[in-house]
């Protein structure tokens, strides 16, 4: 029994060890996209080495610790004796370690000082290795105003850009699209799924085609 202890107990530290490593390397390295995106890797192994390294050996954590519990559980419940050898979950050290416990959990969902300090430290660090070639934009949302052309109506983008009227709003109907004079190429751009300019183009170059 004491040899079993002893291999659960290596086990532990050894995983503790490991995960520790990795913990600290993730907390340091880019993130996911930018890790990709330049190939991050240290000491031969890339980002997402890393996090099965931490995952598996977190597994093994786990196995051993409820091992270890199992195995010294007479020791643990100890623990919450008190003075006069009575069961009791109000010991000070069980009140004591329950409270930073709680404390750190609620201090991280919450932001307190020093937990968003710490947090906010991390993410500094992880933008930090972001270069302009890099950076990922969010993709933006299409937009239907055009430069200037969507506020148009159809009847002044005909005088302004030299189309027939008539043969316009022919067009749209043949589309299906609902059009008069003072709807503007915004509303009637949208009702296509194309930009003002774009619906502008079609109708100056080819009024009785549709559009692709």
């Amino acid at each position: 029994m004491n040899s079993l202890r002893r291999f659960i107990s290596l086990s532990l530290l050894f995983s503790f060890f490991i995960m520790s490593y990795t913990g600290i390397v993730l907390f340091l390295a880019p993130k996911g996209r930018v890790a990709n995106a330049t190939h991050w890797e240290l000491f031969g192994l890339e980002k997402t080495e890393f996090s099965a390294l931490h995952v598996s050996f977190m597994l093994l954590f786990l196995v051993g610790m409820f091992l270890h519990i199992y195995l010294n559980y007479k020791a643990l419940f100890s623990y919450f004796r008190n003075k006069i050898r009575e069961f009791s979950l109000l010991t000070k050290e069980f009140l004591l370690a329950l409270g930073i416990t709680l404390f750190f959990l609620i201090g991280t969902l919450y932001q307190w000082i020093p937990f968003s300090t710490f947090l906010t430290f991390q993410e500094n660090l992880k933008a930090s290795w972001e270069q302009p070639q890099t950076r990922i934009e969010p993709q933006k949302k299409l937009s239907f105003e055009g430069g200037g052309f969507g506020k148009l109506s159809l009847k002044e983008a005909s005088i302004q850009h030299a189309f027939e009227l008539q043969t316009a709003l022919i067009f749209f109907e043949e589309q299906g699209v609902p059009a008069t004079e003072t709807s503007t190429l915004k509303e009637l751009g949208e009702s296509l799924h194309v930009k003002p300019s774009q619906l502008l183009n079609t109708l100056k170059t080819s009024q009785k085609k549709e559009l692709k």
